[in-house]
């Protein structure tokens, strides 16, 4: 099986200058953990809701907290994505996508064309998703 079988296409995607408070909303809205950021098709990075979460931490002091989540929620994309990411091939099989997810514990993988383009993005919830159907469909 390869990774096309099992890839989401449909990628909400952001853009380098897309503000980090958008980006959570966003995710939010689509109950995802990441999002590619895209300028002219090419991927550039990637935005987690941990990304995020990390910018966001808790302070003792609650004011500082709050201007801390305002100044972060401000920030763009391109000031805190990842940018250079772990890509993976529609061609690739889905255990090489294993492979990266057990070695780099990742949960997210970026499905690219042979020009950079970016056609999906694999989860490990689409991994075990089929997982299950196989499962199932062997039991029957």
């Amino acid at each position: 099986m390869i990774v096309s079988e099992i890839m989401t296409t449909e990628v909400i995607t952001a853009g380098m200058d897309d503000t980090l408070g958008g980006i959570k909303k966003v995710l939010e809205l689509h109950k995802c953990h990441h999002i590619p950021i895209v300028e002219d098709d090419k991927l550039m990075g990637i935005v987690s809701d941990r990304d995020i979460l990390k910018g966001l931490s808790p302070t003792a002091d609650l004011t500082i907290a709050d201007n801390r989540a305002l100044k972060t929620l401000k920030k763009k994309a391109h000031q805190i994505m990842t940018r250079h990411v772990t890509t993976i091939s529609a061609a690739d099989t889905i255990e090489r996508a294993v492979a990266i997810f057990l070695e780099m514990n990742f949960s997210c993988l970026p499905v690219l064309g042979q020009s950079g383009e970016l056609l999906g993005i694999v989860t490990k919830t689409d991994l075990l998703e089929r997982l299950v159907v196989e499962s199932a469909a062997v039991g029957a």
